[in-house]
């Protein structure tokens, strides 16, 4: 059975911070080994500009060491239509011992005599879903009023308005085992039982994300992912989620007496500055 197509995804801010060496490549002939050091900044995955999504700023960072070294070779990045990474270079390359660029990108294995090889998950820090539910985004703003008995209004607003919509995304997996079992490709609600949160490489659940979204602005594909993945012109919303949202998140089964689905219901605030794009 195909996996459903994914169709939104959640990417919330991260701070890397350099060891030096990042990314060791070694090849057959030629300098070697190169090593790569990927800026220390704050990052998102995906959706984000090209100078802060850390796919393409360490596939830069690659490409700027090996023509340092004097190397020919060309590597990219591809975001499959699964979340996953797809890294390619024109010449064979071994990724070996793996750093920990490798695994937020997703990576689990070294990388031994490959022109392309595909990450075991999807990046951490980036949350993926299948189905969404919402009203749209709405104004919201403060006022103090009322009317008349004769039904006359008074009152006063601030004048300052924000934009909130209530999403309702539905049919994550449960936990690891569960998404596994069923082969879906969406972010699961949680790790399995017992897990350590916000360790790579691994699968990234929604908990996760929800652990490290307080207070930051995040990045929000709804409905648009697919699209995105590949675009530098599509757009992506800019949201924050409220504090009790992560406090207390909404979570509830798709059916009664069902463990395998469930539903995560949350409130999104938008930002002044609503959209980004990828470019």
């Amino acid at each position: 059975m195909t996996a459903p197509t994914l169709t939104s995804a959640l990417a919330a801010p991260f701070v890397w911070t350099s060891a030096g060496n990042d990314v060791v490549l070694a090849f057959a002939a030629g300098t070697s080994p190169v090593n790569v050091t990927i800026p220390s900044a704050t990052y998102r995955m995906v959706l984000a500009p090209a100078a802060t999504d850390f796919v393409r700023v360490v596939v830069a960072a690659i490409n700027a060491a090996l023509t340092l070294a004097g190397r020919t070779e060309v590597f990219s990045a591809v975001v499959g239509a699964d979340a996953r990474i797809t890294l390619t270079s024109t010449g064979a390359f071994t990724m070996s011992p793996l750093l920990a660029a490798a695994k937020l990108l997703g990576f689990s294995t070294t990388i031994v005599a490959q022109t392309s090889v595909t990450a075991t998950y999807a990046p951490a820090h980036f949350v993926t879903f299948v189905e969404r539910v919402s009203a749209d985004w709405t104004p919201r703003t403060a006022t103090a009023g009322a009317e008349t008995l004769a039904g006359v209004g008074y009152g006063v607003q601030v004048g300052v308005w924000r934009e909130e919509d209530e999403m309702a995304f539905g049919f994550i997996p449960r936990d690891v085992t569960t998404r596994t079992a069923l082969s879906l490709d969406q972010s699961p609600f949680g790790r399995d039982a017992g897990s350590t949160y916000g360790t790579t490489p691994a699968v990234w659940s929604v908990w996760d994300f929800l652990r490290e979204a307080g207070g930051v602005t995040c990045a929000a594909a709804l409905g648009n992912l697919q699209t995105l993945r590949t675009s530098t012109t599509a757009t992506y919303d800019l949201v924050t989620l409220p504090l009790s949202e992560i406090a207390q998140p909404r979570k509830s089964r798709v059916r009664e007496g069902w463990d395998a689905y469930f539903r995560w219901t949350v409130r999104m605030l938008r930002q002044s500055t609503q959209t980004g794009t990828r470019a």
